[in-house]
């Protein structure tokens, strides 16, 4: 089934253009009426007395005329139109007149002077090319079609033939700043004309046969949303805001949300509508931070007074989303997991509840309110707000669509691709037996206060550069700013950038502190730097990495293997320290660290690298988020000193440029 709206169809049109354009007419007679009467000249008078846009229709002598002046049989489209009425008054608002039979010439007899030139600025730049050439050229063979235009030119293309034998329309007025306008066939602009008709007449209140059957088709178009028919909903809320429907345009653009990832929803001004207050608002209000200026104190206070206190709670990153009712429930757990990383569980909570959502208000198509929580808009992407829009809810039924699959890979090896902001290296900790919240009670500095907001990996490394910058003058000082989470069953993490080798005389492993919490729970230290390629020739430099096992407090081994050379130096065998005993999977001769090969070229650098990482992942059963750590937002704490401090004999220079 779909919504009936008079006059729309392409075949309505091409069979009938005698109902379209009575329609229309009568439609503008009656706009006119209800909008008092303006100047409309001798012929606008005549129309508005009749009832009639048009004209007495032309013959084929007319039309043969015609075709003969222009050099071209006329399109399909317009033919039947000039059959129909010799010319037309008002196609839209912006064009007073189109030409009839007789007045239909090649745009270079009539007005050559004023458009020769209209298209030079294309021909700048460089070698144009053939589609450049063509469309330059267009102003040369065009047909005039519009006799009187706002500031502007209307014409038709013969050089630009479609496959039914339309020819393109062209349109460009002055003011629009766009240029011309392209639309595939007569047909076609009419089309386009008549929802312009209708958007700048709904602003008065019209109300007619076509605007009833498209508000008919609006609230039709909710239906097919609720019931996970989004693109069938799209179509149909495109239409009506074509045409200036109220809420159309609102509608569609709360859609478009979910599939583009654009949260400003077309709006220039806060919905404060209290049916949007919940859900539309604080999304408008989060893509007022999106845009990074002006700062984020000037954006709260340009807020209307009654909205700022939720303005703050955006842009600090604690706002809460919470909607009612079962769903609510869903969305509460969705939110803890996406809280400790696991955003793959999270969609799948929220996939869950989606049948259980209710709309809160009218107007509303989807939980909304999704997309303004600073730690599960990250979970919605394209892809899964598309599967969102896909499932029915709001109490319809229907086939639910295809699951979208996760986005985490299992293991570590990923962290060997040299992509993201770890791309240089990284230090890791993991502990087992604990939650995320506790890891800031064991190994964090005495100056921490708790896990700071959830903060993405751009807004950490402003904080980790301004941490580094305060603790430049002393070197001992190697604190660590991480994000936390969990990894995997039983575990939590710890995770940073770090783009210096691990140092084996200085490193105190915080895995030692963080093996505490539980009598036989173990801690694990890791710190990997993945090797640089130097500018000039010579050999990479290798990849580094350390990794230290503690449990109750002890630690029961660790393994450090470093770089012995730098630059342009000849190419040496790493150096490996060795305290303790660990798991055989970490033996230095089962993960090939120990010769000159694993380190001769990057390729060999990131071979070593996974090995290292399935080492770990399977030895303790861990995984990490990677989505989390690329693009959501996670809690943060710095580090106590991954460095012993000074011995006697230990000498440092501490130089600090400004």
């Amino acid at each position: 089934m779909t919504a009936s709206i008079p006059g729309m169809g392409e075949r309505y049109q091409r069979d009938n253009w005698t109902g379209f354009l009575r329609r229309w007419s009568e439609e503008w007679a009656d706009a006119q009426a209800s909008d008092g009467v303006r100047y409309l000249g001798a012929d606008g008078l005549t129309a508005l007395r009749q009832r009639w846009l048009g004209f007495p229709g032309a013959d084929e002598e007319r039309l043969a005329a015609a075709e003969a002046r222009i050099g071209h049989r006329l399109p399909p489209s317009l033919r039947s139109f000039l059959k129909v009425t010799d010319g037309w008054l008002n196609a839209g608002n912006f064009v007073m007149r189109l030409a009839g039979t007789a007045e239909l010439a090649p745009l270079d007899e009539v007005e050559a002077e004023r458009y020769t030139g209209f298209d030079d600025w294309m021909l700048e730049g460089g070698e144009p090319s053939e589609e450049v050439l063509h469309r330059h050229g267009m102003w040369h063979r065009a047909v005039r079609l519009g006799l009187e235009v706002d500031a502007g030119i209307l014409v038709l293309d013969p050089g630009d033939v479609g496959p039914d034998g339309e020819w393109a329309v062209y349109i460009c007025h002055s003011w629009s700043g766009v240029g011309a306008e392209r639309f595939a066939s007569f047909r076609a602009f009419m089309r386009d004309r008549y929802r312009e008709f209708h958007a700048l007449a709904a602003d008065h209140g019209m109300v007619n046969e076509t605007t009833e059957a498209l508000d008919a088709a609006l609230e039709f178009g909710r239906e097919e949303a609720y019931a996970g028919r989004w693109e069938r909903a799209a179509n149909i809320f495109a239409e009506a805001a074509a045409y200036g429907r109220p809420g159309a345009r609102e509608l569609l653009a709360r859609l478009d949300a979910f599939l583009t990832g654009d949260r400003r929803m077309g709006l220039y001004h806060p919905p404060l509508a209290p049916a949007d207050r919940g859900e539309a608002l604080p999304v408008y209000l989060a893509a007022q931070f999106e845009r990074g200026w002006p700062p984020p104190h000037e954006v709260v206070q340009r807020q209307p007074a009654e909205v700022r206190d939720l303005a703050t709670s955006i842009a600090d990153g604690t706002y809460v989303y919470e909607p009612d009712g079962a769903f609510g429930a869903f969305v509460a757990r969705a939110r803890e997991l996406a809280r400790w990383g696991d955003t793959d569980g999270a969609w799948r909570l929220i996939r869950d509840g989606l049948p259980h959502w209710e709309p809160p208000a009218e107007g509303l198509l989807a939980p909304l309110g999704l997309l303004a929580d600073p730690l599960l808009a990250p979970v919605v992407t394209r892809e899964r707000g598309q599967e969102l829009l896909a499932t029915p809810r709001a109490g319809r039924t229907g086939p639910m669509p295809e699951p979208v699959p996760d986005l985490d890979p299992p293991g570590l090896d990923w962290l060997a691709a040299r992509e993201g902001w770890w791309r240089e290296g990284y230090r890791l900790v993991l502990v087992e037996g604990v939650d995320p919240e506790r890891l800031v009670e064991l190994i964090g500095h005495e100056e921490q206060d708790g896990l700071a907001a959830p903060a993405t990996a751009h807004e950490l490394r402003y904080r980790r550069t301004d941490s580094g910058n305060r603790r430049a003058g002393n070197p001992w000082d190697d604190r660590a700013l991480m994000t936390v989470g969990r990894a995997g069953p039983g575990w939590s993490f710890a995770f940073a950038h770090e783009y210096a080798p691990p140092d084996a005389d200085r490193l105190r492993s915080p895995a030692v502190p963080a093996s505490l919490a539980t009598p036989d729970g173990r801690a694990v230290a890791v710190w990997c730097t993945t090797g640089r390629q130097p500018p000039a020739q010579g050999p990479a430099e290798q990849f580094s990495f350390h990794i230290s096992v503690a449990r109750g407090g002890e630690l029961e081994g660790a393994l450090t293997v470093e770089s012995p050379h730098h630059g342009t130096e000849p190419q040496r065998p790493p150096l490996v320290h060795r305290v303790g005993t660990l798991p055989e999977a970490f033996d230095p001769n089962r993960l090939q660290v120990a010769s000159v090969e694993s380190a001769r070229s990057m390729d060999a650098c990131e071979a070593t690298h996974r090995r290292v990482l399935r080492a770990v992942a399977n030895e303790f059963g861990v995984t990490l988020p990677r989505f989390a750590l690329l693009q959501g937002r996670m809690h943060a704490f710095e580090t106590i000193s991954w460095s012993r401090g000074p011995r006697a004999g230990d000498r440092w220079v501490s130089i600090t440029v400004q």
